[in-house]
């Protein structure tokens, strides 16, 4: 069996660290990198579980509106302080599910 990959956001705010799964629209917190990563792993694998159980529930991927409000929440001070550009930060994770 093929493991599916997806694509994930990890930003970190002032208390916590928080994840998103862009096309799952699966998200997840925790206080460093990898209960985050774990706790993200497991909530997708519980939603897809649900989805294999239900199957007219309907998967869809994170809407732009969506995404730009995620992106709001979890932007560092250091960058709001920045008037000339908003980086993002690009991190290489694994695998989840």
């Amino acid at each position: 069996m093929m493991k599916q990959t997806y694509t994930v956001l990890i930003r970190k705010t002032k208390l916590e660290y928080v994840a998103i799964c862009l096309e799952l629209n699966v998200t997840a917190r925790g206080r460093d990198l990898p209960e985050t990563e774990t706790n993200l792993k497991n909530a997708i694998e519980i939603y897809l579980q649900d989805v294999k159980e239900h199957p007219e529930t309907v998967v869809s991927p994170i809407s732009t509106e969506e995404l730009i409000e995620f992106l709001a929440d979890t932007e560092p001070d250091w960058v709001k302080e920045r008037k000339f550009m908003r980086p993002l930060e690009v991190h290489e994770v694994p695998s989840y599910v």
